[in-house]
């Protein structure tokens, strides 16, 4: 299957076999039928702040999609149309015969980007745990001095109640007053994707640490993951810096990681059984938008916190990875969504 599509960031399934997805720069949520057909008119569509890496980037349903018809979206707004300035913003539908309704706002309090550093490393993604609240991801807004503020969401992976995106209960900051008690892990510059594992429930996520070092993590409550200061940038040791290391080093064909520009920008991270894809086996799928590349890491170890095999399977990836209800992987790029099906 292949259907068009404008520079899809996020998909998410329902479950019954619907695929949503969000195009970053037209604003548009739209919907394909389980039986293939895309639907005329948009689910959704929102006003953007537009400058190179913002949009519409993040897209999840809720849990309890079947009952409660939840569609969250993460999105820069536009603060002011004269200015390159916006904001990262949650918002979420309900679904009613493929229309999204009676839009509301979950997140509206998240910093305003920097009038210096239009257009970077600001919203990521939005993904459901298994533990049933909302994680986010969100960038450094190019100045990494504000990662190292802990009074502040920028840099920082949050987990919020899917509600009205309050705190989670048991994060690891709850009872420190002077911390933004929605951190649930910290010190990234592009924490763009992530994915949890579907046996541990265990979190990786991608970072590009620095443009020469680009790393998978192993994301666990009240984390460090560096953006350390250590010198001049660029910064070729990617085991520089305080905080916890990354379990496998991404860099391009050509180069090594700790290389100048050797990064690959992971766009999207997804688990596939390999019940369904044998020749594959149980493997983690990435996305990278620089090289459109989509490669499989085999995971081991007793805690699957190494990396035992990393191996090329296409070239035309560079947007998000989603698995339907029956397992089957989908793939976007800048025009299309496609579908792999098992050999």
């Amino acid at each position: 299957m292949v259907v068009e599509a404008d520079h899809v960031a996020a998909m998410a399934f329902a479950p019954d076999g619907r695929l949503f997805y969000a195009e970053q720069f037209t604003g548009n949520i739209r919907v394909i039928t389980a039986e293939g057909e895309l639907l005329e008119e948009p689910f959704a569509q929102m006003e953007l702040a537009l400058y190179v890496e913002w949009g519409l980037t993040g897209l999840a349903l809720d849990p309890d999609f079947e009952t409660n018809h939840y569609v969250y979206a993460f999105l820069t707004e536009p603060i002011d149309p004269e200015t390159p300035i916006g904001r990262p913003l949650v918002v979420r539908f309900t679904d009613q015969n493929n229309q999204g309704t009676n839009r509301r706002v979950i997140i509206d309090d998240l910093p305003e980007t920097l009038p210096a550093a239009p257009g970077f490393n600001a919203n990521g993604s939005l993904h459901f745990g298994p533990d049933g609240f909302l994680y986010l991801s969100l960038g450094d807004y190019d100045t990494p001095a504000l990662v190292r503020n802990m009074s502040n969401p920028i840099g920082k992976i949050l987990r919020v109640n899917k509600e009205d995106g309050s705190p989670a209960e048991d994060n690891p900051f709850v009872d420190d007053p002077v911390v933004d008690q929605r951190i649930f892990a910290h010190g990234f510059r592009e924490p763009f994707d992530f994915a949890f594992h579907p046996e541990t429930g265990q979190v990786y996520g991608s970072d590009n640490t620095t443009v020469s070092c680009e790393a998978l993590n192993l994301i666990t409550a009240a984390g460090s993951y560096g953006w350390p200061d250590v010198g001049n940038f660029p910064y070729s040791d990617c085991q520089a810096g305080e905080g916890t290391k990354g379990i496998h080093l991404f860099a391009r064909d050509d180069m090594e990681p700790g290389n100048f520009l050797s990064f690959v920008v992971v766009s999207g991270l997804e688990f596939a059984s390999g019940d369904i894809y044998p020749l594959w086996g149980d493997t983690l799928l990435v996305c990278e938008s620089e090289t459109n590349l989509m490669r499989r890491l085999v995971l081991s170890g007793a805690n699957f916190d190494q990396v035992a095999e990393d191996e090329v399977l296409l070239n035309d990836c560079d947007g998000d990875i989603a698995t339907s209800p029956d397992g089957i992987v989908y793939y976007s790029n800048k025009t299309e969504i496609r579908r792999l099906i098992p050999d």
